[in-house]
Order: C-alpha cells, then structure tokens, then sequence
C-alpha cells in the first residue's frame, strides 16, 4: 500500500506549496457534479494523498505548474457532454499518442501526458495543444493543463482535481484500450508504458517532416494546419456544416500569404492571383462551394481592409494547431503569437474571495514605480470591472497602475473574449467569518440587544427593551426599538432591506403579538420580530420578584 501511494504521488507530482480542494455537493437536479471548490495555501501531505485514494473528505486537486516553470504531466479537459469518448480513445491509439484517458468527476474526459521527470510547461503546452489538434479536439476543450508558463508572487496557476478518489467505488479512473475501468495498479502499467522520458521528438516534428518532404511544392503543403486538420478528419473535404464564409474570409488572409511565399512557382498556379486561388480551393475543396457571385459579396468587398487570420471563429478553432502555425511559411508570425502569450501573461490568476457578498481579486502586471519593468500586484475588483476593458484600465489607473501594454492594445472583444477564460479558471478562497456582510450585521444587531434591557417581562418592549421566553429561549423586539438604535449609529438601512437580513442572517420571524399594559388595563398591540438568540451575547436583568431571580439564577 506505500509503495503504491509513493508512485501514485511521484507520478502526480505538482507544486508543492498549495493545493485545490473539491467538496461535492448533492443535487439531484444537476446533470454535473456540483460542489464547492477552493484553494489551501498549505503544503501537499501524503496524508492528504493517502485520504483522497481512500476517499476521506475532499477530492485533491493538485497545481502541475512549479515555481520554477516547469511540470511532470500535462492534461487536456474535455467538457462536452455529447462526446463519443470512446471513439476518441481508439483515435489515441489509432494515432499512436502516448497519451492516458481519465474519466472525469462530470462523466467527461481527462487525456494526460505524463514525463518520468519534469519538463519546461511553455513546451508541454506546445505537445499537448499538437495532439489535440491531431485529435480534433480544439472546440471541445475546456482548458489545457499547465494553463500558465511562469507563477508571479502569490499565485498558484490553475489545479485538477486528482483521479482516483475513493480508488476503490470511486468513478475517476484509468480507461483501459476496451473502455473498461482501469485499476490503480493497471493504471500503473499503462503509465509505464506510456510515460515520456523526452518531448523533443514532439517539439520538432514539424522540422522532421519537412526534411522528409520533396523539393516540389504541391498547394497542400501551403495550406495552414487548421486546414489540415479539418481536411484529414471530413475525407479531404471541408464539410457543408461550417460556417463557410468564416472559413473562407480565413482563407483569404492565406491565399494572399501563400502567392507570395511561393504558391507561384508551382507551375499549376504559376498565372493565378489571391482571388482566383480562393476560387480554386472553394470549387475543389468545400463539400458544398460557395457559387462566384456570393464570394465576390461576401468575401472579396473585405480587399480593402485589413484582416486577421480568424483564429478565433469556432469554425477555425476547432481545428487550430498554434504551435505548429507559427513555424508554417504561411502561419501566424511569431510576433502575432507573441503579442497574443504576452497579453495572457500579463495577467495571473482570478480569485474569489468566499464572502457575502463576493469579493474579486485579479493579479496584474503593472509597471514599477520608477518606471523600469513590471511588477506584478493583486488588485480588487468588482465583477463588472473584470469584462469591461475600459472599467478595468480605470481601476488600475486610479490606484495609480499602468498594465502591460500588450492587454492596453487589445479590443474589447477580444479582451471580454480573454477575461472569461480566465473567470472559468478562477480559483476560490474561503473567507473568514469575520468577512462577511453577514457577520456585520449580526454584531450590530447583538449590540443593540446589549444596549437594551433584556427581561422575561414582555412590558419591557415598551420602554425600547427585548423579552425572552423563559421556555423557549427565543428574543422578541420592536423593529422601531432597532431603527431608532441604528440611526443613533449612523446606520442607514432601508426598511425592507433590513427586515430581508433579518429573516436571512438570523432567521427571523414577524410575530403579530399582544402584551398588557399595566396603565391601561389591557392588552394592547405589540408586532414583533422574534429570533432564537445566543444566550451567551446577551444578559437578563431580572427586575421582578427574589424568588424569580433564584429560580432563574444558575449560581442557585
């Protein structure tokens, strides 16, 4: 049972430092498994190892990224609940990937790379987005792991929740080559078999293959990877699913690339201009082509402008090689690339403070004071400020921070488009008590009970005191008796606002009572809000008669 624990750590190894947290939640209405997730800034025990095999507490998640920007697996998370994951994993194998499928807590897919020691994330990044681009997986991704490359000052990077949880009825596990479940020691095996000792061969695949290449060029070998890829996976057709005129505007970007990186030396080619290429691969390549006149509508009146690869578009997302793109004669340049890792580097991880109500905290970078390089700061935010670039730079500069350039040159769409990926890798802190709204209000509410005359006489309502029920132990007040404590405090809180917390933070109830009035004779009418207070806050005073006071006494 050690020695499996220590391999099942060793192979899982992350930063040490920190650790995610994952308590699920029963809803029966939920199709996913809900729960409450969270960050402990404290060291990984094994004792925290071995009670998550044995499915004790919470399900572990561990950070793969390493203060030193480095880690020992990678991992790809699929979230699509419609997926046929057991046709992917024949494509795993089919394909030769060293890769292992994970079920996930969801019922989803977790593909992991695992090294025997540990690799530079920026190039495990580069091998795991090449094999789910050679899956076809980039439209079903929800994130790739190590989600970051470098860890600024207090942050932790992104955690996975750990398989095997409760390894023995657990539902996280190994898939074996036939779909069943693997075993820990049969996951073991397949690591062994799969583990990766170097990534080089992954790393220059693409400079092996054009070695290998002949000297004459055919159009193919001009086309982009996305292109590739979607071709390779629909029989060498684009299919008729698509958006078309996304993938073809996309194509116009490289059309004009490819004449000038030489399609015109193919001697097939040798009289074609961009437009007439762009007919060229329509006619021959979409299952279903777009006729001349709509591309001269929709395609060609874009001449003047000046357009991207539209990397972005799901169309072309679902199929996009990154890595492999920036090394292709017509890719995205390396600086397009570069501008757009700077603009997500600038930018640490989005914490949730626990509170009530919530409180956002965005690590930044931001230039030093004198100046000279960047620093990098955690800085509050409200959840409107995060989406909207506009509000996010003036939050910044009235503290008096200037961020990165790289995010200052983005488009608000494309920024929105960044900020809600991050939000969905947001890590989470539990707040204390103390923190909370809710917990304000509590306090003053006990110290306005304190101010007063607490009695088991209910005439003390009338002179701006509470009574306790000697039975039940529950406190009546007059809201009037709390709103005039308040504003003595300098306390605005609107009527329905209040009596809202007093039915939420403590549970109270409205009671249309009566109580007699010595004066008069009668009963009068007395509405009250009733809760069951902590007896331990508060102290009666006992006003009426000695054999009262010794019967309720705990001394007698």
């Amino acid at each position: 049972m050690l020695r499996m624990l220590e391999k099942f750590i060793n192979i899982f190894e992350g930063l040490d430092s920190a650790y995610g947290q994952f308590k699920k939640e029963n809803n029966r209405l939920s199709i996913k498994v809900e729960g409450k997730p969270w960050v402990d800034k404290k060291p990984v025990t094994k004792e925290l190892w071995q009670n998550h095999l044995k499915g004790i507490g919470p399900n572990l998640g561990i950070f793969p990224l390493r203060r030193d920007g480095t880690c020992k697996w990678g991992a790809i998370d699929i979230d699509d609940n419609n997926y046929d994951y057991e046709e992917l994993l024949q494509k795993i194998r089919k394909l030769k990937l060293p890769l292992i499928m994970f079920r996930s807590k969801s019922g989803r897919a977790h593909v992991y790379m695992f090294m025997k020691d540990f690799y530079f994330a920026k190039d495990v990044q580069i091998v795991m987005h090449k094999f789910a681009g050679k899956l076809g997986l980039a439209d079903k991704l929800d994130r790739v792991y190590p989600m970051q490359t470098s860890l600024g000052e207090g942050d932790f990077g992104s955690w996975l929740n750990m398989p095997y949880y409760n390894q023995e009825e657990g539902s996280t596990y190994a898939y074996k080559d036939d779909f069943d479940g693997a075993t820990i020691e049969e996951f073991f095996e397949m690591y062994d078999m799969y583990v990766q000792e170097d990534l080089t061969e992954y790393l220059v695949e693409e400079v092996k293959q054009s070695i290998k290449k002949p000297k004459e060029k055919k159009l193919e070998d001009f086309f982009l990877p996305c292109v590739k890829n979607c071709l390779a996976e629909n029989n060498n057709k684009i299919p008729s699913n698509i958006n078309r005129n996304d993938f073809l505007l996309h194509k116009f970007t490289w059309s004009n690339r490819a004449m000038e990186k030489g399609v015109k030396k193919i001697p097939e080619f040798s009289n074609l201009n961009s437009k007439s290429l762009l007919k060229h691969f329509n006619k021959k390549f979409l299952e279903e082509p777009l006729d001349e006149k709509e591309i001269e509508q929709t395609i060609f009146k874009s001449e003047d402008r000046e357009y991207n690869y539209l990397c972005k578009k799901p169309t072309i997302k679902k199929y996009c090689d990154a890595s492999a793109c920036t090394r292709h004669t017509c890719g995205i340049t390396p600086l397009e690339a570069e501008q757009l890792v700077k603009a997500t580097q600038a930018l640490g991880n989005i914490t949730q403070y626990l509170s009530k109500p919530p409180i956002f905290f965005e690590s930044v970078d931001v230039k030093n004071d004198n100046g000279d390089g960047y620093k990098r700061i955690k800085i509050e935010m409200q959840g409107e400020d995060i989406i909207d670039k506009q509000k996010w730079i003036r939050k910044l500069a009235n503290q008096g921070y200037f961020p990165h350039p790289s995010v200052l040159d983005m488009k608000q769409k494309e920024f929105q488009g960044m900020q809600y990926q991050r939000l969905e890798a947001m890590l989470y802190e539990a707040a204390d008590e103390e923190a909370s709204e809710d917990f304000e209000f509590k306090a003053l509410i006990y110290n306005f009970i304190r101010k007063t005359t607490v009695s088991y006489h209910k005439s003390a309502l009338f002179n701006q005191g509470c009574y306790v029920n000697k039975e039940t132990r529950e406190l009546d007040f007059r809201l009037p008796n709390l709103m005039n404590y308040l504003k003595a405090k300098n306390v605005n809180i609107p009527v329905n606002k209040l009596t809202f917390k007093l039915k939420e933070v403590l549970s109270a109830r409205k009671v249309n009572g009566t109580v007699y009035d010595e004066v008069l004779k009668k009963d009068k009418s007395c509405p009250t809000w009733r809760f069951e207070a902590d007896t331990n806050e508060y102290v009666v005073q006992i006003t009426d008669s000695k054999k009262d006071q010794l019967e309720y006494d705990p001394e007698n």
